[in-house]
């Protein structure tokens, strides 16, 4: 559908036009069945059932409870009723075909990849302190006592909000 691309809905008449020109079926027989179409649903959709369409999707219709509201003009409480409505859930072909999520394999061998990739780097910087604390025992231990203390001596935001001054400036 070229039409699709714009950013301007289709109209009915567009839509009948396009399936018109994909079917070699006169613009008014094509509207015909679009009405015939729509009359069906609302007749299946009415008397309880639910349309579904392999390649499309499942019309169904959802019901929802009566609820207690606001006016938002004026704040006042009231009663909104009970009500029906349409559903339309996508089919796994129609998601595919307008770019919807790809094949949960493709995502689970990303993230593996991701994982695998992650967990090398960190075994890397790992062996690579290890080798440093191996060769110069005393000045790891000495470059670590320091960030222990700094934190320690860090004001907590409940100690600087008795104090009346904010969490880390002095």
């Amino acid at each position: 559908m070229a039409a699709a691309k714009s950013s301007a809905p289709l109209s009915r008449a567009d839509v009948v036009s396009e399936v018109s020109a994909k079917t070699q079926m006169p613009n008014a027989q094509v509207d015909q069945v679009i009405r015939a179409f729509e009359d069906s649903l609302k007749r299946t959709l009415s008397s309880g059932g639910e349309v579904r369409m392999a390649g499309l999707g499942t019309f169904k219709v959802s019901d929802r409870a009566a609820r207690m509201g606001r006016n938002p003009k004026t704040g006042e409480p009231l009663q909104i009723a009970a009500s029906k409505n349409v559903r339309f859930s996508a089919g796994k072909a129609f998601k595919d075909a307008i770019g919807g999520p790809k094949s949960s394999s493709a995502g689970k061998a990303k993230a593996g990849a991701t994982k695998a990739a992650s967990g090398k780097a960190t075994a890397a910087v790992v062996a690579s302190a290890k080798e440093t604390a191996e060769a110069t025992p005393a000045t790891a231990s000495a470059k670590a006592a320091p960030a222990k203390a700094t934190k320690a001596a860090a004001p907590s935001k409940a100690a600087a909000a008795k104090g009346g001054k904010k969490a880390g400036k002095k």
